[in-house]
């Protein structure tokens, strides 16, 4: 008999069974550090769909019992008139509209440090939204032989209003170049 616990155990949805959640895998095509442009703005290459599956999942992950999140009828009645999504459900969008190379992917690097974020929240996330994204690079730099790396991320529904704007900061690990970043 195996007693082994396997990440596969714990997938609910569709889009979590879909997910490649090995970031080791594609590692080699995540934008590098020095590579970073900062002249394009990039929309990601797929767009988020909100299921109720989704949204059910991710409060019964984090232990959230409000009706808003869980109770589709309730929440029908509720301030938004629907089904609505924790705020911090915007990681698992965000992550699941990050592309694993090109622009953007170095979210995803192994050994990244999250030294901080600041997320601005415009509109709820609901039952039946299309969620899409823009990138855009907002600053690196070295602090103390570290490598920083921040940029923003504005998401919008099918109205195409701004749900949120979300600025991402990472210290990414040493990659190519290193030996000219020696302090």
């Amino acid at each position: 008999m195996n007693d082994e616990i396997r990440i596969e155990d714990f997938l609910i949805t569709k889009k979590q069974k879909e997910f490649e959640y090995d970031f080791f895998k594609k590692a080699e095509e995540y934008e590098k550090w020095e590579d970073v442009d900062f002249d394009g703005v990039y929309e990601s290459e797929r767009t988020f769909v909100v299921e109720e599956e989704d949204i059910k999942a991710y409060s019964e992950g984090i232990l959230d019992d409000n009706f808003l999140f869980n109770d589709r009828e309730a929440a029908e009645k509720g301030p938004f008139r629907a089904l609505t999504a924790h705020p911090l459900f915007l990681t698992s969008v965000g992550f699941w509209l990050t592309g694993d190379s090109g622009p953007g992917s170095w979210v995803r690097t192994p050994g990244a440090i999250n030294p901080g974020q600041v997320i601005e929240f415009y509109e709820p996330i609901c039952l039946g939204d299309t969620i899409r994204a823009t990138h855009r690079f907002h600053d690196k730099w070295i602090k103390r032989g570290k490598r920083y790396l921040t940029y923003v991320t504005e998401y919008f529904n099918q109205k195409d209003q701004m749900v949120a704007k979300w600025w991402i900061t990472l210290i990414l690990p040493r990659s190519k170049g290193e030996e000219s970043h020696n302090f």
